[in-house]
């Protein structure tokens, strides 16, 4: 072909339509394939998923644990408070038998010669017991070791000094007065107040021990957890558009019903021990007092007869004991207060008479109608220490094994809770996949 001018036209290449010219014409046009990558929210998704397996786990495990905690500890601590009461008692008791005892030896005093049989024999049974309660309270708590051999020893003083009292005193020579006097001086001036030492010292031991603050323990840590439990299935129910997770409203189902039953029966034991503690452990320190005043009472008496006249101060003594038995029995609630008062007007006709000058009749009135009405209060307070006594051991004793029950329950649910509540969260993980 030529253009008008005669120059030749120029050559247009003629397209290529052939198929591999075509393929290769879309392979130059097309843009490189590009690989499409999961958004953060979907890569990140299995492994929060195995962290809260994991934390569903350790919230079972904690829940179980506390509450296994919470009840052993609560077990462990009235325990400890049913032996420290046991204690007290025994203190108690040491500190009552040995007024009783010099009750006894000074009351015989009075009669010349050879002291009466049932005397002595009361004299002896009171030593004897002491003596025994002694070794075991130092067995029983070894806090109390140190103090209980130092009194042991003064023991032994005592009963050697009463001996010379009793032996001098047969033959009518002045000085058994003396040896006397010493033995009952004495004792009030460094046994007594050892023993007051630690009855104060068990009493508020055992009273410290008899509450259930631990059990906050349990209610802290049980809410902490099922609150854990529920945001987990907020959690899931968000990101899988779910509402409920059956392994997760189980484990936090089970958590529920175990923290409400298990703070009922903590409760339940708090409103026991707080009444034990009100009641039958008052009680047992209000008529243990009113038991060992009242000995040390009836000892002044023949003390103040024994000093002729010149036994004011002993007679003092006798009323301020008279007042501390008065007020005990005030704060004891089944101790009736008429009890105390028929000795105390039969000590009133022994003042009168010994005043009076007619000392034979105060000595025979003492050593008889004296001896029968204070013994009638002393063998009834004597009896409601016991009943005292038995009612803490049997009161805290019948918790514990409820306790252990409690213990066990609440650590199984734990366990359950994290086996039920990983296999929710793993069927999630498994839909996932």
């Amino acid at each position: 072909m030529t253009t008008p001018s005669g120059a030749a036209a120029p050559t247009v290449p003629t397209p290529d339509t052939s198929p591999a010219a075509q393929n290769l014409q879309v392979t130059a046009s097309s843009p490189l394939p590009v690989h499409a990558t999961p958004s953060p929210k979907l890569r990140d998704t299995p492994r929060e998923l195995r962290r809260l397996t994991t934390a569903v786990i350790v919230a079972g495990v904690v829940f179980g644990l506390a509450g296994l905690a919470t009840f052993l500890l609560l077990a462990a601590q009235l325990q400890r408070a049913e032996a420290s009461t046991a204690q007290l008692i025994r203190v108690q008791k040491i500190q009552t038998d040995l007024l009783r005892a010099d009750a006894n030896a000074t009351n015989a005093f009075l009669v010349g010669g050879l002291e009466r049989a049932d005397q002595r024999q009361a004299y002896d049974d009171a030593i004897t017991e002491a003596s025994a309660l002694i070794a075991q309270a130092a067995d029983a708590e070894p806090a109390d070791q140190a103090a209980l051999s130092k009194l042991n020893t003064l023991l032994v003083g005592y009963t050697g000094n009463i001996e010379l009292a009793g032996a001098n005193n047969r033959q009518g020579f002045p000085v058994g007065a003396q040896y006397l006097r010493t033995a009952s001086s004495d004792l009030r001036a460094d046994a007594l107040p050892l023993l007051d030492n630690l009855v104060e010292a068990n009493a508020a031991r055992a009273a410290s021990q008899m509450n259930a603050t631990v059990a906050v323990l349990f209610a802290v840590l049980g809410v902490l957890v099922l609150a854990g439990l529920v945001w987990g299935q907020v959690w899931l129910a968000r990101r899988f558009r779910r509402r409920f997770n059956v392994g997760l409203v189980v484990a936090t189902v089970v958590g529920l019903l175990t923290l409400i039953v298990g703070l009922v029966a903590l409760g339940w034991t708090a409103v026991t021990v707080s009444g034990l503690r009100d009641g039958a452990f008052a009680d047992v320190r209000a008529s243990a007092t009113a038991r060992i005043e009242g000995n040390d009472a009836k000892s002044n008496e023949s003390l103040t007869l024994i000093a002729r006249g010149s036994g004011g101060s002993f007679e003092a003594a006798w009323k301020a004991s008279a007042a501390a038995v008065e007020e005990s029995i005030s704060r004891f609630r089944g101790l009736d207060e008429s009890l105390w008062q028929p000795y105390v007007r039969v000590h009133t006709e022994i003042r009168k008479l010994d005043d009076g000058g007619q000392w034979d009749a105060a000595v025979d009135k003492a050593t008889t109608d004296s001896n029968t009405t204070f013994n009638t209060f002393d063998d009834t307070v004597a009896g409601l220490v016991d009943n005292s006594a038995a009612t803490i051991s049997t009161g805290l004793g019948s918790t514990v094994p409820w306790l252990v029950v409690g213990a066990t329950v609440s650590f199984a649910a734990g366990i359950v809770m994290a086996v039920v509540g990983r296999r929710g969260v793993a069927q999630r993980l498994k839909e996932y996949r």
